[in-house]
């Protein structure tokens, strides 16, 4: 298996010419037997022997811009940094991307560097949550071990927003974004679960402003799913939202209220429950259970607005499959909703 190789002549011209295409294409001539080439929304992904690649695509959506070279390269020196906070141990650092002019791609080669690849190790697939969770190998020294980073992690950061004022009118601000990706599927339901939840933040603003004040709302993960989650030992918990520290900033009982969300929806409440209240046991934080219920009904809103985004795609797959999805997400989030207005 070699690191460099010729590719197509049409690519090879000059740096600006070298497309994504190509690019892809030389680093799949570096995989072997049990290598695959994964491509998502934003990047593709070489799992590579004991290596994973990714390569971002040169995108711009909203807040996210890997339009240029030297914005995947900033973008990509960043995910390393923010994802060492809980997988030291998985990321690695940053390749360039060469060419030399002459036809011939490299990692990491003599000339000129026209792109970036974050370097990971590969993790075992089995051993990711939702992986033993499926299989019923969730043990529960494994979700302990989970635990103990989550809440040595939670810990360590520092409080990002302290004033009590300043977070409801940020959380009334995401209930609205929600309400009006939300509304366009199911707007009776959408408009209901905006009034339930604006009128727990205007009933609850001094639980409000206790979380902000105590320090609470920090520089989280951003998107802590099972599968994001590797439950062994060392655990780790990988691919945090790099693109937009504005989505990174979070209660850390919001954040642990979308993994017990996650959880449940792959059916298994009881691990993401337990998950739940051991990280804040740890943590001390006796959060009263009408604001987690809150929390949770915010995150399954937040995650419903961007499958309701996603159906509206025209590379996005089925938009029968995401609107389903996003209905589900809003059903669950106004049950939530419904539950934390009765305390």
């Amino acid at each position: 298996m070699s690191e460099d190789a010729v590719i197509p002549q049409a690519a090879a011209r000059s740096a600006a010419t070298v497309d994504l295409d190509a690019k892809v294409a030389y680093l799949q001539t570096l995989l072997g037997p049990g290598d695959e080439a994964i491509e998502t929304h934003f990047a593709w992904v070489f799992l590579a022997g004991p290596r994973a690649w990714k390569l971002r695509k040169p995108v711009r959506r909203d807040s996210m811009d890997y339009s240029t070279v030297e914005a995947r390269c900033h973008d990509s020196e960043e995910e390393v940094r923010l994802n060492r906070r809980l997988a030291p141990h998985v990321y690695l650092g940053t390749l360039a991307l060469t060419h030399d002019g002459s036809g011939r791609l490299a990692i990491g080669g003599t000339g000129e560097t026209v792109d970036w690849l974050v370097e990971m190790r590969r993790l075992d697939r089995a051993r990711m949550l939702d992986a033993l969770l499926a299989r019923g190998a969730a043990s529960e020294d494994a979700l302990a071990r989970v635990v103990r980073l989550l809440a040595a992690f939670y810990a360590r950061e520092s409080a990002a927003i302290r004033d009590g004022a300043a977070l409801g009118a940020r959380l009334r601000r995401q209930v609205e974004a929600n309400h009006q990706a939300l509304q366009t599927l199911e707007p009776e339901a959408s408009a209901a679960l905006r009034d339930a939840q604006l009128a727990f933040l205007d009933a609850r603003r001094d639980w409000i402003d206790s979380r902000a004040e105590g320090g609470c709302i920090v520089e989280a993960h951003g998107d802590l799913r099972p599968e994001h989650i590797l439950a062994d030992d060392p655990p780790a918990v990988i691919d945090c939202l790099e693109f937009d520290r504005n989505l990174r900033i979070l209660d850390r009982a919001e954040e642990l209220a979308f993994l017990e969300l996650e959880c449940g929806r792959l059916g298994h409440a009881l691990q993401g429950r337990w998950l739940l209240e051991a990280c804040l046991g740890q943590l001390g934080d006796r959060i009263a259970v009408p604001m987690l219920q809150f929390y949770r009904s915010h995150r399954a809103a937040t995650r419903g607005k961007l499958y309701a985004w996603r159906s509206l795609e025209a590379d996005g797959g089925s938009p029968d499959d995401w609107r389903a999805k996003a209905r589900g997400y809003l059903a669950g989030a106004l049950e939530d909703a419904r539950l934390a207005a009765r305390h």
